[in-house]
């Protein structure tokens, strides 16, 4: 098990949380995401535990026939209080990438799930 840093920035909106993650799982998703756009409609990646301490989640989409992609981020961290549920940071965004930065981003994680060190860069258009 390892933590991950995870940031997103749209350009407007931006986030950051950490959670626990074990290698399979994320190769596993790599895996799967080497056969995106081409081979499958959608796919999704998540880890944590949504409305628990902390939450990631991908969701990977296709737009249309011309290459173009788009990712919901969605992320939480923070455990709300019995006091407060509301006391929790939430963020959803869009990213619009070009199908053709998947493969870097696929090597990228793999690498971070092997050594469980490094980092991986998945870059939106602007």
């Amino acid at each position: 098990m390892f933590e991950l840093r995870i940031s997103a920035n749209n350009g407007r909106y931006s986030g950051i949380t950490e959670v626990y993650e074990v290698s399979d799982s994320l190769l596993e998703f790599v895996t799967g995401l080497y056969e995106f756009p081409e081979g499958k409609e959608k796919i999704s990646y998540s880890c944590g535990v949504k409305d628990g301490y902390a939450f990631f989640r991908m969701d990977f989409y296709r737009i249309g026939r011309s290459g173009i992609c788009g990712v919901l981020v969605t992320m939480e961290e923070s455990v709300s209080t019995e006091y407060r549920k509301e006391e929790k940071h939430k963020l959803s965004l869009e990213l619009i990438i070009e199908s053709h930065s998947i493969p870097i981003f696929c090597r990228e994680l793999k690498n971070l799930a092997v050594n469980q060190n490094g980092s991986a860069v998945l870059m939106g258009i602007k």
